[in-house]
């Protein structure tokens, strides 16, 4: 069966799929459907009466066959419609909270055969996707754009908030005055982020082709925010390791309802209690990363070298010139770009002042 979960049968009926035009020309219409995704094999048992069709699926013959009372059973592959005016007749003892017989005759198939049908309601105009013991009311677009549309603001703020926290640690970082909660502040705003773009991607599902436009905002807002996490977490992990892929789902985790303290976000860091009120030292990573044209691989040596960023900052030309790969003109390079990223928080902090 080629659908893994429910929002992957979502996928299938999202605009631009012949399953949702299909389903909105049901609904212009004005007269009720049902919908049975599985192969004939799986569900000809429960059929009473109806025909056999073996034809190319369409959006037009779907609507067609729909305007008959029965069901029609679509191969599970969506690409060819095998029964037509089907009566179902699933175990009765199924229990089901719905009323009409359509949609209870749906549901009933959905939990009893373990398959995904679709239920349109004749008066209504309502869409119920049954898939096992799931039930989902399919939501028109207009809904759900509007949904994005308040969340993709909420996002920009959250945006904001969180420039505004690692301008701070930038600046703390280079003055060497970071504590605990400086370094929490960015995380919390990171894995709210992170959140939100969960709940957004999960509204992407039904939008199908309408997502283009809110997608491309979503990924603006989240330019760099994977990579600043990595290299938030390298630089304050109390002993480095290689997890933050593991501490990134964490920090969703604790994220999701309510900010965390600063003492949960710094645990997972690896620090105690006793640790919150003790300057930290970033090893360096998220600001050498914003030098040009310095790789990765020579960033890794300089750390390894020096230590923290603290070091870094007070070594000179001959002791950068040390580690591999950093020769006169890199050298330069590394502390122009450190001045001139001095300067731009400087500037930025009169600007805000």
């Amino acid at each position: 069966m080629p659908f893994e979960s429910l929002e992957n049968l979502l996928e299938k009926t999202a605009p631009g799929t012949t399953l949702r035009d299909a389903i909105d020309r049901i609904v212009e219409q004005g007269h009720g459907g049902l919908l049975v995704l599985s192969s004939l094999d799986t569900v000809e048992d429960i059929i009473t009466t109806g025909f056999q069709v073996d034809a190319d699926i369409t959006s037009q013959r779907l609507s067609e066959l729909s305007k008959m009372d029965g069901a029609i059973v679509i191969e599970d592959s969506l690409d060819k419609i095998t029964y037509a005016n089907a009566h179902l007749s699933p175990d009765p003892s199924i229990e089901s909270l719905e009323t009409g017989t359509r949609h209870k005759a749906a549901e009933q198939t959905a939990k009893q055969l373990r398959i995904p049908v679709i239920a349109i309601s004749e008066r209504r105009n309502r869409v119920t996707v049954y898939y096992k013991d799931q039930r989902y009311i399919l939501r028109d677009i207009s809904t759900i754009m509007s949904k994005v549309n308040q969340a993709l603001l909420i996002m920009e703020q959250y945006r904001g908030n969180y420039d505004e926290a690692l301008q701070e640690l930038t600046a703390l970082e280079l003055d060497g005055n970071v504590l605990p909660f400086h370094v929490a502040n960015p995380l919390t705003k990171i894995g709210q982020m992170l959140t939100l773009k969960e709940e957004i991607l999960r509204m992407f599902i039904e939008l199908g082709e309408e997502k283009a436009l809110p997608g491309r905002q979503l990924d603006n807002m989240m330019a760099g925010i994977e990579k600043e996490l990595e290299f938030i977490i390298k630089d304050f992990q109390k002993e480095a390791q290689d997890n933050h892929e593991e501490i990134r789902e964490k920090i969703i985790e604790l994220c999701t309802d309510t900010p965390p303290s600063t003492k949960r976000i710094m645990s997972l860091l690896g620090y105690e209690e006793e640790d919150l009120d003790d300057f930290l030292y970033p090893r360096g990573y998220r600001v050498l990363h914003q030098i040009p044209r310095l790789p990765h691989t020579v960033i890794e040596r300089i750390v390894d070298k020096f230590g923290n960023l603290e070091n870094v900052l007070e070594a000179d030309r001959e002791d950068l010139q040390k580690v591999k790969g950093i020769a006169n003109t890199r050298s330069n390079t590394i502390k122009a770009g450190l001045k001139r990223l001095e300067n731009r928080i400087t500037l930025m902090e009169e600007l805000d002042t």
